[in-house]
């Protein structure tokens, strides 16, 4: 009988337990327009935390529901050397890199440079000299915090012009058109040079970058983008040198 008595229990107790609802709440990520810059490292060579490394890259995200053939994208950087000149992105010969391959839908692109830790950045392509010697540290990829990045895309009408193609800016990280500040810390006049970004100061140097996940749209518009508050800004980044590289090749923060 006590035996019996523990079977029905035991139905019962299952009965109430499938009956009871989870609730999930599934991560969704807006569909977007077009291809974005997601992710960004910055880093100046000479930090002793940087350990000579240059750890530096841009992550590019398709994130609008189809495959997108990257040979119609380029990016280029554009380093600005004062506070004050505001002038148009231009992009010298080995200043910009024309881009292949397919990108399946929800995938990321990371384009490297070549002086940056092999285990710790993975990399669809490269981008650089490998070479430290002085002459040619500022051979891209370099991202120092005072370089303006462009995603282009192809475009008839556009007015720059990579090779003999003409493109548009569709998406920046930093900009030529927006003043900069003077941070202090370094000895370096050129890298001292930043954009503020969230509401801080000197936040564009020595940090990883994330693409928020609600952002839907490229824009070329930086100081849209940047924001004035950690709210209002399109980006969320790490603290001052503590570079985070957990989330490369993930489609979101």
């Amino acid at each position: 009988m006590k035996l019996k008595f523990f079977y029905l229990i035991t139905v019962v107790l299952l009965l109430v337990a499938c009956k009871s609802k989870i609730t999930f709440t599934p991560v969704v990520i807006p569909q977007k327009t077009d291809l974005l810059i997601s992710e960004i490292s910055t880093a100046i060579n000479t930090d002793p935390l940087a350990a000579g490394t240059r750890s530096h890259y841009v992550e590019l995200y398709n994130g609008t529901g189809s495959s997108i053939d990257l040979s119609n994208y380029a990016v280029g950087y554009f380093a600005v050397t004062d506070n004050t000149t505001v002038s148009n992105f231009s992009f010298a010969a080995g200043f910009f890199i024309t881009l292949q391959r397919t990108l399946l839908n929800e995938r990321c692109y990371i384009i490297a440079s070549t002086q940056a830790d092999a285990v710790a950045i993975r990399r669809d392509t490269t981008w650089g000299t490998t070479s430290t010697l002085a002459a040619q540290a500022s051979t891209p990829l370099q991202l120092s915090g005072n370089s303006g990045v462009a995603l282009l895309k192809k475009d008839v009408m556009g007015t720059l012009v990579l090779g003999s193609t003409n493109y548009r800016i569709i998406d920046v990280f930093g900009s030529p058109q927006v003043a900069r500040v003077t941070s202090t810390g370094s000895t370096s006049t050129r890298n001292n040079i930043i954009w503020t970004i969230a509401g801080e100061i000197a936040d564009t140097r020595n940090r990883t970058f994330f693409r928020k996940a609600q952002v839907v749209s490229p824009t070329t518009d930086w100081l849209l983008a940047k924001g004035t508050t950690a709210d209002n800004s399109q980006w969320k980044l790490s603290a001052d040198r503590a570079w985070d590289y957990t989330n490369l090749g993930q489609p979101t923060q």
